[in-house]
């Protein structure tokens, strides 16, 4: 289970990302985050994840506190996430297949298990022709795919995606959302910051609202911490 409560992240020149907001997240729930640039999706994201600390409030990853916690700590709790980026963050030199099994090198697979997860994994976004490719020499939509196989190659309790369909046609999105919705059918708890009307329209999933940090909508009030948390 994800949970925030009282969330808050002011920057130093002043800009408030964040005001106050408390979420919750089930285990094995998909959730939708809606919401135009600035309005805090990515932040919230990264303090998920601990990549940032919080000005005030908590955040709790199955009822562990992890604006608190140590670094060494927050390492290991990001054992069990698989983040999407917005910007990829892939390797030069590097193929699709060794970015996406440079994912998994913290799991403690086998060289063997490792290239076959990220080869089944590509070919699920549709990039088995590509497994070799350089991550340079990719397309824009095509480096955003490989970043979706390495999150889910990890076969993670959790997954964060930031703009998981941003560069992608109707097809190509509806794909890896369905591909996301099978790691929640798996058990996963996924979290998605989306911005396509069309899939808000079409989707039966919980969707939440923010707008200047504050959640201003949610289409279903789920959960508290200490219910439903992972075994």
């Amino acid at each position: 289970m994800i949970e925030t409560v009282g969330l808050e992240k002011t920057y130093p020149d002043g800009t408030t990302a964040l005001c106050g907001l408390d979420l919750c997240v089930d285990r094995a729930e998909m959730v939708l985050i809606r919401g135009p640039s600035g309005a805090g999706k990515t932040t919230l994201f990264r303090l998920l994840l601990g990549m940032e600390r919080p000005t005030s409030g908590e955040v709790f990853i199955d009822d562990r506190r992890v604006d608190t916690t140590s670094v060494r700590q927050v390492r290991a709790l990001r054992r069990g996430v698989g983040m999407i980026f917005q910007d990829f963050r892939l390797i030069r030199g590097r193929t699709a297949r060794e970015n996406v099994e440079i994912g998994m090198r913290v799991l403690g697979l086998s060289g063997r298990e490792m290239r076959e997860r990220a080869t089944r994994y590509l070919e699920e976004v549709g990039l088995d022709h590509r497994v070799n490719t350089p991550a340079e020499l990719l397309s824009w939509g095509e480096q955003q795919r490989v970043g979706v196989a390495r999150a889910l190659a990890r076969e993670p309790q959790i997954i964060l995606a930031d703009e998981p369909t941003g560069n992608l046609d109707e097809d190509l999105s509806h794909r890896i959302l369905q591909l996301l919705r099978g790691a929640r059918d798996a058990g996963a708890s996924v979290l998605v910051a989306i911005h396509s009307p069309d899939v808000l329209r079409q989707t039966e999933l919980r969707v939440i609202s923010l707008q200047n940090g504050r959640l201003v909508g949610d289409s279903r009030a789920v959960c508290r911490r200490g219910e439903g948390s992972w075994t």
